[in-house]
């Protein structure tokens, strides 16, 4: 073994013992200096009983078990040496993977993008500031570590919050703190941040703290951006409202006397009408009647985009407005040879709800399937409780929606090219505030079709049963 070191590469004792049995040299040096003298006055203690009066045997025997107890002795000792420099090796090599981890996780915390993250002690000095914090308040590291982080980014106005933070710090073993604060960059440029504290207790170092920021400027500028938004939004429907206001009274007023008018013209109240005149009156009456209600739809329609639209609710028989409505569309669906049946369950009573809007939904769903029903075809109208909402479905055996204008329906002012639009013709308001007027009971609708068979339409609304 010591062969291996020749003249040309001469190396000292301590060196030779490492590299051959990698056993600290002066624990070896202490062992033959020490150790074994010791056990050599043992057995010349041994040859003095052996001379006064003990037989060469039994000092053979006792020399040769002094032997075994040194040989013992060494092997304990190099097992106990053997033990210490495996666990020296295991606890410098823990050290190292300590190192490495912690070279691991500053990297990791240092690249964490638009997230400052700073560490400062107690005393406010700073010995951690990741890339993100450069970034942010424009401080290089070199710059910032060994500096007070009042001195860098907090304010002065900010400094008794901080100084309580650290007490708390300091008092409590598991601190976190969360709060939006304004720090200031190098360029003493304040931006408003949502920062977030802890306190870290690392081996062998003192109490640190370690603060996380998260630059708040977009989103504070956003938020100011939806209250300017929302303040013009409301502007403009005080503004809607009171158009509709005026545009409500201004048409309405003149279209009543025309109806009005054309009604007496039509019933001879003005004198008598032959029939062509009569026939006139009439197509007056109906056109100022369609026009009106319109009109009405139209302003209906807006009061519900912009959220104006009160509900008038008082006890109603549902049973006996189902039965109402029947009877009043008949008249028109005869024409086409149409049959309407109902079909109420018996648990649909007397509630709580707009009587008004609830039949403005009825007419127009009803006069919708009539008006793209085929002749002598049949429309049912489904009405049941459903816990606690009133369900109610229009069915008809008409025309029928392709899976292409399903998008279409309860759009305002939008129709359907299924058919040609001259055939039946409308202002494709009816659906629209059909959604909307359900919306407004909290209530939802929904359609099923199937093109050239049939159409359902229906709608439910949250409604307490009285009765």
């Amino acid at each position: 073994m010591r062969g291996e070191y020749g003249d040309e590469d001469p190396l000292r004792i301590k060196k030779w013992f490492k590299r051959s049995y990698s056993v600290p040299v002066t624990i070896v040096l202490f062992f033959l200096l020490f150790l074994y003298p010791a056990w050599l006055y043992v057995i010349d203690w041994f040859q003095y009983i052996m001379v006064n009066g003990l037989s060469s045997a039994d000092f053979s025997f006792i020399k040769a078990l002094s032997f075994i107890l040194f040989l013992m002795s060494a092997n304990i000792s190099y097992m106990v040496l053997s033990k210490n420099v495996s666990l020296s090796r295991t606890i410098e090599k823990q050290d190292i993977e300590l190192q490495m981890n912690d070279k691991k996780f500053r990297k990791f915390i240092d690249d964490i993008p638009n997230v400052a993250i700073q560490g400062f002690d107690i005393h406010l000095i700073v010995h951690y500031w990741n890339s993100a914090s450069e970034k942010m308040y424009g401080y290089s590291k070199e710059e910032a570590i060994g500096q007070k982080i009042t001195d860098l980014i907090v304010p002065i106005d900010n400094g008794k919050e901080l100084s309580e933070m650290i007490n708390s710090a300091m008092t409590y073993p598991k601190f976190e703190r969360f709060n939006e604060t304004t720090f200031v960059t190098k360029s003493k440029r304040s931006i408003p941040v949502l920062s977030s504290y802890s306190n870290v207790l690392l081996p062998g170092t003192q109490l640190s703290i370690f603060s996380m920021e998260i630059d708040l400027t977009e989103r504070k500028m956003m938020e100011e951006e939806l209250i300017i938004s929302k303040d013009m939004a409301e502007a403009s429907n005080i503004a809607i409202s009171k158009f509709l206001a005026n545009v409500s009274h201004e048409l309405r007023t003149p279209l009543n006397s025309i109806i009005g008018f054309s009604d007496l013209l039509a019933n001879g109240y003005a004198g008598h009408l032959d029939e062509k005149q009569g026939k006139y009156a009439e197509n007056i009456s109906a056109s100022g009647k369609h026009l009106l209600s319109l009109i009405n739809d139209i302003l209906d329609l807006s009061k519900a985009e912009v959220g104006k639209m009160e509900l008038h609710c008082e006890k109603v028989n549902l049973r006996l407005l189902l039965l109402e409505i029947t009877e009043s569309m008949n008249i028109s669906a005869s024409r086409k040879g149409i049959t309407i049946t109902t079909m109420i369950q018996p648990d649909v009573g007397i509630v709580e709800a707009d009587t008004g809007k609830l039949k403005q939904i009825l007419y127009n769903l009803v006069g919708n399937a009539i008006k793209f029903s085929n002749e002598n075809g049949a429309i049912t109208i489904k009405s049941r409780m459903d816990q606690g909402s009133l369900e109610i479905e229009v069915e008809d055996s008409g025309i029928g929606i392709k899976e292409e204008d399903m998008d279409k329906l309860f759009k305002p002012f939008s129709q359907i090219n299924s058919f040609s639009q001259k055939q039946y013709v409308g202002t494709g308001l009816g659906l629209s505030l059909v959604k909307k007027l359900v919306e407004v009971h909290g209530g939802k609708t929904w359609v099923r079709s199937e093109y050239g068979k049939f159409s359902i339409f229906g709608f439910s609304i949250p409604l307490e049963r009285i009765e």
